[in-house]
């Protein structure tokens, strides 16, 4: 007997995450600097944000009011020659600085490692960046930002995830992108996570769990390719249901099966979508199903599904969260529904599953080995 492991590279997404929007400067300019630097920054030069200034907000203030100067005059000498000194300008609270106080702390002390960054790009259409925040704020860690190379400016950096198109955001989404602040936090709720989905091609929260399973080759000629694949999903769905309940599956083929246990409200989405490119997008309602779509999948795609059926060992793990809870339940599941199930139905989901790969090119988050 052979071991076979599955990954599912599937992104557990911690409660205390935070979500943030970051606008790339003045006409999102900075959006391909963001990009290739691997950063985000405000349009903020020589802050020069030692620590002591940062736990301040008197010195914060006189700092930003003395870099909004340097910005202005693109340097540190004014029209009539006189230099800019930081000492020129008060410390006091007012509404001149109460906004860019609150952007600057955000990006130096609020945002935490691992949380979730996007950045929207110009236009309807634009690049939208997902990334998550790379470690802590260091104050050496700066740039000279194309239109304000006369000063360092202080940055966060950031490790990009994708970057998508607008166009694939659904509005309710992109309304968050409407300015100001240059940085704000979006407070977490059911529809907000909703920017998970584009981020990670699988994750899970407490709630939920989703896989996105690419197919991007599908032309739109031949609606018939659609079945073999649907078929495929309605299987996993339909096993995993009946490992849910133990069922003996003896004597049963395989649309027998899926009229027996398919359950039409397991998940709480599933799209098509065939722009390009194209993706069947699944989301559950337990945390666990789109975790188990993502493994069966693979195992099919990859001609392994059958072997559980004569004898080898199916292992879930997941190399973003080692010790979640879902890899030994998923593994006891895999194991027990390729007993049950019987190599006639696991031959056939992998056939379906070949003709998903070479008609549309389907392919999912997890890995086999």
């Amino acid at each position: 007997m052979s071991t076979i492991t599955v990954d599912l590279n599937s992104k557990v997404v911690p409660a205390a995450q935070k979500i943030w929007i970051v606008h790339p400067g003045r006409n999102r300019s900075h959006i391909d600097t963001f990009e290739s630097a691997g950063v985000v920054f405000l349009e903020f030069p020589a802050l020069a944000l030692r620590p002591e200034i940062i736990a301040d907000d008197s010195l914060l203030r006189q700092r930003i009011r003395y870099s909004t100067a340097v910005k202005a005059n693109k340097g540190f000498v004014r029209d009539d020659g006189t230099p800019i000194h930081i000492a020129d300008y008060p410390t006091a609270a007012d509404t001149d600085v109460s906004v860019h106080l609150r952007t600057v702390k955000h990006l130096t002390t609020r945002m935490m490692a691992g949380d979730l960054v996007i950045v929207p790009g110009r236009g309807a259409g634009g690049a939208v960046l997902f990334g998550e925040v790379a470690g802590s704020f260091f104050p050496q860690k700066s740039i000279r930002a194309a239109g304000l190379p006369f000063a360092d400016t202080p940055v966060r950096e950031v490790n990009w995830l994708t970057k998508r198109s607008k166009l694939e955001l659904p509005a309710h989404l992109v309304k968050f992108f409407e300015k100001p602040p240059a940085i704000a936090e979006v407070g977490r709720d059911r529809w907000s996570e909703g920017f998970f989905d584009f981020a990670y091609d699988a994750y899970s929260t407490d709630a939920r769990s989703w896989v996105s399973l690419d197919a991007p080759q599908y032309d739109g000629s031949d609606i018939l390719s659609l079945v073999p694949p649907a078929e495929l999903l309605a299987l996993a769905v339909s096993l995993y249901r009946a490992m849910e309940q133990r069922a003996d599956l003896t004597g049963l083929d395989y649309d027998q099966i899926i009229a027996r246990f398919y359950d039409h409200d397991a998940l709480a989405e599933a799209q098509m979508r065939f722009q390009s490119p194209g993706r069947y997008n699944l989301k559950d309602k337990d945390a666990k199903l789109a975790k188990w779509i993502n493994g069966f999948v693979a195992l099919a795609l990859a001609g392994a599904l059958s072997a559980c059926s004569n004898g080898d060992h199916i292992e879930f793990t997941n190399k973003q969260a080692p010790n979640d809870p879902a890899n030994a339940e998923l593994t006891a599941m895999i194991n027990m529904a390729g007993q049950s199930a019987g190599g006639a139905v696991l031959t056939k989901a992998e056939t379906q599953a070949q003709h998903a790969q070479s008609k549309l090119g389907m392919s999912a988050p997890a890995t086999v080995r």
